[in-house]
């Protein structure tokens, strides 16, 4: 008995430590878990700061700060401190009360001091010889140099507005939507506004340069605007992703310097952190930070292999955003792959970004409403140099998209089937609730407002009305001038449109007006017939060349909130124009743009500088007029909305060739005249700065009216203009032979943002020059003579400026002097100008 007792005791006594070890892991699973989370930002400038280590101290429980600087740990161990750390921060640690839920916001300051002392010789250390390799290497690894490829690419967008506040949940136009607002990772609510999805294949081959989109599946859900304008010509579908072989990187008409740029150590510090053995080669992990606060520059890693020293992985947050205007943070990833598992490819790229448009603050925590963006793209059936040629439907196109019959049908099992990557919870819910969204009163009178500020007009369902910059102006002939005006809208048609109008002016006690018609063809690419008439008060040399500089005016004049309030001079030089014009603009591909317009003006003599011929007064002269104009761009984008049509960017020269011809008649007589002009600008990316070039050049042949002739746009007011003359005055020169050079030099804080009292004040520099030749014959003054102060011009005409841009995010401000020659009818040699802008 008493050996079955020993016998028993002993088994017992042998589960005694298995019997409390499972007691603890059982008790252990019912405690209480520590939780801390919260928000990492820098102490001096207050950006959220990523890439973040939080680790529980003594453990190995930790995580990163995402690119918003959030974060979240939880530990079932009994922690009770928390250590963040990272290169180029000083460490903190932070005590917590374990078995608790603790939210944290942490400010960590910049270690420079220490950073900069570490010391790493030209010809020395793991970084520099890693770095080399790469950058000998970038050509070959480079997906953009291979002579031809093709992939598919599978590309998600999606907006909505972040940080909502109570205010607005429960105001009256959401109070019975409230359901609408989502509730985001880090507790703060949002409203989805956009989102959309493409499925594209590619092709490119480099020579001869063909770029070939087909668009085989697009979905788009976005309220009001959104959901509308198409964004076509050189699309979203052929962009190159975010390559960081390039030396920088073009976001939000911005260049950013890429941590693998070849003079990448002028901007960047880099520290060996990590290397791994994966497969056959070996992989090196590099952090880097900014060599220097101020530039535009990502905080970050990127891993590489040692076989043909191509990235891996690359992840970068913006370091700084408070140089940039509404940019509040943004984190671009991107990862590769191998194709035949040897040549580099792109495999998935991510951008997130916010922007913080309204600078109102709503709620409790003050945080303002801020927008969210992000974008990936998922690439798989790649092929790299096939032999077949990319084929384009024309002959001389060098890009076109295709999309397929149905691309923007398709339901939801070939979207189930084809995408390569599944919606997540959110993004499934997204497309419902922007669709109620849209149906909310004040959301459709926000987007109404919206429409009006890119067309001009209000619309109201069948019709809209407008346009609104005319509808109360003021001149020196005609007194205070209303204006109505109107439209047909979709609704009634999306290939014709009705338009028409009636003004008063309450001085002169006239009544003008205008009406049109137009036709756009529904085909691939562009084709819309015009017929309209118009009869108004003009400035003399104003016309419609300054349209081939600004596109997208909604009138041949440079609209400036400032000059329009304060003037230095009365602005008289004015004349009655009417005008019956027919065109039709035909589009042969996308880059390729022909114009042919016939139209009959006449010009009335001008009330302050009436025609004279001999002495004698000439009531009006009148042309009939054909023009053919050529437009001529490369990989550029733009909207289309019914006719009209937005140019959104290119980072190529954009060129008009015109020419043409006619008959004018005059006091009983009439001749024949031709003219021929041309317009060149580009906006021309030098690093993290900018030039702004532009050229304008012409010849008339015959005798003209000086108003049918080229007289440079001076400025009269306290504004200033980009591509007028801001120290001449109206009527100093008519010209029959111009050229016109318009240069501008952004240096958008590269000297400001070195400065100690400067840096922080997100001031911008600015140069600029301009000039002009130009002649006039004296056989034109056998029609009308020329007015008393015209000059023939015997020197150049030169102006320079010197100037500070983004004042209060809203101002620019420029020392301008006139430099040659001395005007003549009293326009001023220094003065300063300013006007209202809004840059990213």
């Amino acid at each position: 008995m008493n050996r079955k007792h020993l016998s028993g005791g002993t088994c017992v006594s042998r589960k005694i430590p298995l019997l409390i070890m499972l007691l603890f892991i059982f008790i252990n699973g019912f405690s209480q878990p520590t939780i801390v989370r919260g928000k990492v930002t820098d102490q001096d400038t207050g950006q959220p700061v990523p890439f973040i280590n939080v680790v529980f101290k003594n453990t190995t429980i930790g995580a990163k700060t995402d690119t918003l600087g959030l974060f979240q740990i939880i530990s079932k161990e009994r922690v009770d401190s928390v250590k963040f750390s990272s290169i180029g921060y000083i460490s903190k640690t932070i005590g917590i009360r374990p078995t608790t839920t603790t939210e944290l916001v942490v400010k960590l300051k910049a270690d420079l001091i220490r950073i900069s002392e570490v010391k790493v010789k030209p010809d020395y250390g793991p970084e520099r010889r890693i770095l080399k390799e790469m950058t000998d290497h970038k050509d070959q690894n480079n997906p953009s140099k291979f002579p031809r490829y093709s992939y598919r690419k599978y590309t998600k967008w999606e907006y909505h507005l972040r940080n909502v506040g109570d205010k607005m949940i429960n105001s009256k136009a959401f109070r019975k939507d409230q359901s609408l607002f989502k509730t985001d990772s880090d507790s703060s609510r949002y409203l989805p506004i956009y989102f959309s999805e493409q499925l594209v294949f590619n092709e490119f081959q480099r020579n001869p340069s063909r770029q070939k989109s087909t668009v085989l599946a697009d979905k788009t859900s976005g309220v009001g605007v959104l959901d509308e304008y198409e964004i076509s010509g050189y699309t979203s579908a052929l962009d190159i992703e975010v390559n960081f072989y390039d030396n920088f990187i073009n976001l939000f008409s911005q260049n950013f310097v890429s941590p693998l740029a070849d003079n990448g150590w002028f901007y960047y510090k880099y520290f060996l952190t990590d290397s791994t053995v994966y497969k056959d080669r070996k992989e090196y992990t590099i952090r880097f930070i900014p060599r220097r606060a101020g530039d535009k520059v990502f905080k970050g890693y990127m891993i590489t292999e040692n076989k043909s020293w191509s990235l891996v992985e690359i992840d970068g947050a913006l370091s700084n955003t408070s140089y940039l205007n509404f940019l509040k943070s943004m984190r671009l990833k991107s990862n590769y792959q191998l194709v035949n598992d040897s040549v580099p490819f792109f495999r998935r790229n991510q951008i997130d970004a916010i922007f913080n448009y309204v600078p109102l603050k709503n709620n409790p925590s003050k945080k303002p409403i801020s927008l969210f963006f992000t974008q990936s793209s998922l690439i798989d059936s790649v092929t790299v140099n096939q032999k077949e040629n990319v084929k384009l439907s024309t002959g001389t196109g060098k890009y076109e998209t295709v999309k397929l019959p149905g691309a923007t049908e398709r339901d939801e099992n070939y979207w189930q089937s084809h995408r390569l990557e599944d919606l997540n919870l959110r993004e499934n819910d997204v497309t419902a609730t922007i669709d109620s969204v849209n149906r909310i009163g004040t959301v459709k009178f926000v987007d109404n407002l919206a429409r009006m500020v890119m067309t001009g007009y209000y619309d109201l369902g069948k019709f809209e009305f407008g346009p609104y910059p005319v509808t109360i102006s003021s001149n020196k002939v005609e007194g205070l001038h209303l204006f109505a005006g109107a439209r047909t809208s979709s609704e009634i048609s999306t290939h014709y449109m009705l338009w028409g109008g009636v003004g008063y002016g309450f001085l002169n006690k006239k009544v003008n007006g205008m009406a049109g018609f137009g036709y756009k063809f529904p085909t691939i690419h562009r084709q819309v017939s015009l017929i309209s008439y118009d009869d108004k008060i003009i400035r003399s040399g104003e016309n419609e060349k300054i349209l081939y500089l600004y596109e997208n005016a909604l009138s041949p004049t440079e609209n400036n909130i400032i000059s329009q309030i304060f003037k230095r001079d009365e602005l008289d030089e004015l004349f009655r124009e009417q005008k019956l014009a027919a065109s039709y603009e035909y589009e042969w591909h996308p880059g390729l743009l022909n114009k042919i317009s016939a139209k009959y003006f006449r010009h009335y003599s001008p009330t302050f500088y009436p025609f004279l011929l001999a002495g004698s007064p000439v009531d009006h002269v009148s042309a009939i007029d054909f023009n053919i104009d050529t437009r001529f761009s490369w990989k550029e984008k733009v909207i289309d909305d019914k006719f009209l049509r937005v140019y959104m960017a290119t980072n190529y020269p954009i060129i008009h060739l015109s020419w043409g011809g006619g008959k004018v008649f005059y006091s009983g007589k009439e001749n024949y005249y031709g003219h021929i002009f041309s317009t060149i600008e580009q906006y021309l990316r030098m690093g993290q700065t900018g030039l702004n070039y532009a050229f304008e050049g012409g010849m008339y042949f015959g005798k003209l009216p000086y108003t049918m002739l080229d007289i440079p746009r001076g400025n009269e007011t306290y504004g200033l203009y980009s591509y007028d003359f801001n120290m001449l005055n109206f009527m100093e020169y008519v010209h029959d032979k111009y050229l016109h050079a318009y240069l501008e030099y952004h240096l958008n804080g590269f000297v400001f943002n070195r400065l100690p009292l400067l840096k922080k004040t997100g001031l911008r520099e600015v140069l600029s020059a301009k000039g002009m030749i130009g002649s006039i014959s004296d056989k034109h003054q056998q029609i009308v003579e020329f007015p008393r102060g015209v000059t023939k011009m015997n020197n150049p005409y030169i102006e320079l400026g010197a100037g500070v841009e983004n004042i209060f995010r809203l101002f620019r401000v420029e020392a301008i002097w006139r430099v040659t020659p001395k005007s003549v009818l009293g326009a001023p040699t220094f003065g300063l100008r300013a006007k209202f802008e809004i840059k990213l």
